[in-house]
């Protein structure tokens, strides 16, 4: 599931803040909609935010050609004059490259941005995505959305701007000075869709054609447009330092995956070669282990440790042949304290015999 929140256009949200929110299915219909604090919002697995039209600034600028982390540091330098904003208070993002070769800058405020952020972070609701509510409205048309006190036109471009109106239903004046800078640009719509918000009466679209020279013609309820998805190519505000811990991860291209495949197929082919290898060594050492003691005592008959079947085989043969061995001497004497003839008076151990004086007169030779 898929919960879309509505950012408010307040300069600072706290815990009773009404935010409007519509929760999703996968397919994207909605199953339920409402405005409350984000404590009273659901819990879904994907999060986006929609940034109200009248916190995003829209510009088209030429950028020179380098990389994407050097836009992002140099935009807000390219927009200051345009904006007369300090660089530091804003944040901007580079959108869609138009076909004029100017690229679309969105621009928001980032103390206000990181304060929506933050509280959708506190409540648990951290978003994945943020992009400008204009984006609801395909590009390549131009739209007005038009409710009681206020009006949002969306150019083909994708940049917008608000006004306020009255209740007459004149012909507002940010249209006609939008429809005269588009003229001079030489990018005049043929026909601007209207549609309305909430219980907002659609205006006198024929005095506005009338007046503009330029078809108004009546579009969809903006609430109905709401539960759509944005353009593909929507503006995506979290960029940056305000981009989602995951997003901050460079993407890796599917050549260095391949190579690093690749590379580690190779080490375990490797380390298999070298495994079977040592293997056959560690047999072909066994088996000349157990040639040289069957080659030195061809008497015996099973053969399961070598080395200690080896080692035993020795010390008989030293002791049969009156050679000391290492642990001769202690052997000897555990023998000679179990004889009887009472305690032993002194003891001589020399050329591997053991001689032991018990008493008067009385001499023991331990038994080898």
């Amino acid at each position: 599931m898929k919960l879309r929140i509505f950012l408010p256009g307040i300069e600072r949200p706290d815990a009773s803040t009404q935010f409007a929110w519509m929760l999703m299915d996968d397919r994207g219909a909605a199953l339920r909609e409402d405005v409350s604090t984000l404590e009273m919002a659901p819990r879904a697995e994907r999060r986006e935010a929609v940034v109200p039209a009248t916190r995003v600034l829209f510009a088209r600028l030429k950028l020179p050609k380098v990389s994407s982390s050097t836009i992002r540091e140099l935009l807000p330098f390219a927009v200051e004059d345009r904006l007369l904003a300090d660089p530091s208070h804003i944040h901007a993002v580079a959108g869609e490259k138009l076909a004029s070769g100017d690229t679309l800058v969105a621009v928001v405020d980032r103390g206000w941005l990181r304060a929506m952020l933050d509280a959708l972070d506190d409540a648990g609701l951290a978003a994945a995505n943020a992009w400008p509510e204009s984006d609801l409205l395909t590009r390549g048309e131009w739209h007005v959305v038009w409710s009681a006190q206020r009006g949002m036109l969306v150019d083909a471009e994708g940049v917008s701007a608000t006004f306020d109106h009255d209740a007459s239903g004149a012909f507002p004046l940010a249209l006609r000075l939008a429809l005269d800078e588009s003229s001079a640009r030489g990018a005049k719509p043929a026909t601007v869709r209207v549609h309305v918000e909430g219980e907002a009466p659609l205006p006198a679209l024929a005095a506005w054609s009338s007046e503009s020279r330029v078809a108004f013609e009546a579009g969809s309820r903006w609430e109905d447009l709401a539960h759509g998805e944005p353009d593909r190519a929507r503006t995506e505000l979290l960029q940056g330092e305000f981009a989602p811990r995951g997003r901050t991860l460079p993407r890796i291209p599917r050549v260095a995956v391949a190579i690093a495949i690749a590379i580690a197929v190779l080490q375990l082919g490797f380390l298999a070669l070298d495994t079977w290898r040592l293997e056959r060594e560690r047999s072909s050492l066994e088996s000349e282990r157990e040639g040289v003691f069957r080659g030195a005592f061809p008497e015996a008959k099973v053969v399961v440790d070598p080395d200690l079947q080896m080692s035993r085989n020795l010390a008989e043969l030293k002791r049969a042949r009156g050679i000391v061995v290492e642990d001769d001497f202690l052997v000897r004497l555990t023998r000679a304290a179990k004889e009887p003839g009472g305690p032993a008076k002194s003891i001589e151990y020399a050329s591997g015999k053991l001689v032991v004086r018990r008493g008067e007169g009385t001499v023991a030779e331990a038994a080898r």
